[in-house]
């Protein structure tokens, strides 16, 4: 399962541009709505909207064998977060994958993830990591396993490795639904909960219906 698009909304855009494109030196462009930031195969949409409780989560494949390169690319840029004393957070035996984690515009928590399913990917040739995609999307609900039976009826959506009523994976190595409890806390700050605020993800088209809405602000859309 790949992910297309994600639209989220920001109160501050120009700052949030500015963090994209200066600081993580990602591809911007305007557009009528707001602002398009590329991420490898992947478009993260932002657009201007009210405050929200909570902060979204995204996470951004890159190529394993460019991993060190992101891990010093970025400490000279931000502060990376850290879990155990360690900015390297090394995913399950299941997800196989190395990470490092930052906070970005108001407080978003992004994510550099390297997984070794795409070991074959070609490396890039420039000074900062490759790109692959948006490879994770966190969604806050209030019913982890409803909302996770919802997305496998409707969309055809598989679980991944995890599956609890307060976290479960959906999709594929790349491109992921992290579906958690609201009241949950975003690792590795252990500070801030899923945002409540405008979040839609287009991903590849699969088997089922086009769109799924879950509550007011979430939506799925397939195709």
């Amino acid at each position: 399962m790949k992910i297309l698009n994600v639209s989220i909304t920001v109160r501050d855009l120009e700052k949030a541009v500015q963090f994209y494109r200066d600081v993580l030196l990602l591809p911007v462009e305007a557009t009528p709505a707001g602002a398009e930031v590329t991420i490898g195969s992947s478009r993260l949409r932002l657009s201007t909207g009210e405050s929200f409780d909570g902060v979204h989560h995204l996470a951004f494949g890159v190529p394993p064998s460019e991993f060190e390169l992101a891990h010093t690319w970025l400490a000279r840029r931000v502060s990376l977060l850290q879990a155990d004393g360690s900015e390297v957070i090394l995913g399950s035996k299941e997800w196989k994958s190395r990470s490092l984690y930052l906070l970005g515009p108001e407080g978003i928590i992004l994510e550099y993830i390297a997984r070794d399913a795409d070991a074959s990917t070609v490396p890039g040739t420039g000074e900062s990591p490759h790109m692959l995609s948006i490879s994770e999307v966190g969604i806050g609900v209030d019913d982890v396993l409803d909302t996770v039976a919802t997305l496998s009826e409707e969309l055809a959506i598989p679980t991944y490795y995890d599956r609890s009523s307060t976290f479960t994976s959906m999709g594929s190595h790349d491109g992921l639904l992290i579906v958690v409890q609201q009241e949950r806390l975003w690792f590795p700050t252990k500070v801030s909960k899923p945002a409540r605020g405008p979040l839609t993800v287009q991903i590849e088209p699969l088997a089922g219906k086009s769109r799924v809405d879950l509550g007011p602000n979430i939506s799925i859309v397939s195709g």
